[in-house]
């Protein structure tokens, strides 16, 4: 009888991009998902962080290198736990202030246009350029007002997605309703409808 072999490598949804933040620089945060049981790192290979760039609206015809995975990661990391402690209004860590700052003080790509009014990005070392541009934009968010508008999925620990409560109201509670969203209130039903004592069977009248 043949035995079926789960695989422990994370499925193609769970590895896919997510682009549901409302903002470039926690989409970028979102690169490493399930940050509450082990983590899914989506930027596994120098060209997955070729591939989010390109999602994200940066294509640069540059290839990023192994060293520029590792930078990414950083970045992000520092950017995750800067906009974590923007949410909870805790205490930054000031060797995270130094290291965003010091990705914005790096050159970022520049937009160009090209003759069929295509706007292209260019830089003198394209990928940290592309990541420059997105400490400064993370910087952006975390001193202006939308920062008070930072939330963590409801489906937390499930999910740790941050994103931008634009809603009206202020009353979004899920990165997406079609994903957590449906799976919280899928569990709640259940939840209602499951007996008082499941373990003990029902008497039947004789």
């Amino acid at each position: 009888m043949s035995r079926t072999v789960k695989s422990s490598e994370p499925s193609n949804d769970r590895l896919a991009f997510r682009f549901v933040s409302g903002h470039r620089a926690l989409d970028f945060a979102a690169t490493l998902g399930d940050r509450y049981r082990g983590g899914v790192e989506r930027l596994r290979m120098a060209n997955d962080l070729d591939r989010w760039l390109g999602s994200a609206g940066i294509s640069i015809a540059t290839a990023a290198s192994a060293r520029d995975l590792d930078d990414a990661r950083q970045l992000r990391e520092v950017i995750y736990r800067l906009a974590h402690a923007g949410l909870d209004n805790d205490a930054v860590v000031s060797v995270d202030l130094d290291a965003l700052n010091a990705w914005a003080r790096t050159p970022r790509v520049a937009p160009q246009l090209d003759k069929q009014f295509r706007r292209e990005w260019a830089s003198s070392e394209p990928v940290k350029g592309a990541l420059a541009l997105i400490a400064c934009e993370a910087i952006e968010l975390l001193s202006g007002p939308e920062r008070q508008l930072i939330r963590e999925c409801a489906a937390a620990p499930t999910c740790s997605l941050l994103y931008l409560d634009r809603s009206r109201g202020r009353r979004r509670r899920w990165c997406q309703m079609e994903r957590c969203g449906s799976r919280a209130k899928m569990a709640e039903y259940r939840k209602r409808r499951a007996p008082e004592n499941p373990g003990v069977k029902a008497t039947r009248t004789q």
